[in-house]
């Protein structure tokens, strides 16, 4: 069957691995995003320095700081994960290899960012 498409309407928003364009996008948004609430997480930061514990577990009793937190650790991990797997698609030649690594940088971002979580919210709803 041919198709009748130009070669431009055939490759819109499609690079090489057919997610390149979306890609490039969602590691720019996560990149501006990153600014503005990395800027939130060092104010929690910086209020949390020589604080014990107890006053730590009381400022992230607060909703809006957990879900600033939390929200900056999905940010990142989603960033991290995206900027590596461009790095793996861009250098590393060898299919098995290439298949390999994507699929333990994507375990590695999640896990990192399942156990983050965690820790976060656990410290919020410590008692």
């Amino acid at each position: 069957m041919e198709d009748f498409r130009t070669p431009t309407a055939r490759a819109r928003g499609l690079g090489a691995a057919r997610g390149g364009t979306r890609d490039f996008w969602y590691q720019r948004v996560t990149s501006a995003l990153g600014v503005l609430l990395i800027t939130g997480a060092i104010i929690v930061v910086i209020d949390s320095i020589g604080a014990d514990y107890d006053d730590v577990r009381a400022l992230l009793s607060n909703p809006v700081v957990v879900a600033l937190l939390l929200l900056a650790l999905l940010n990142f991990c989603i960033h991290m994960r995206i900027g590596m797997q461009v790095i793996i698609e861009d250098y590393v030649h060898q299919p098995m290899a290439k298949v390999l690594l994507l699929i333990v940088n994507a375990g590695f971002s999640t896990v990192i960012g399942v156990v983050g979580a965690v820790a976060i919210i656990k410290i919020a709803f410590s008692g």
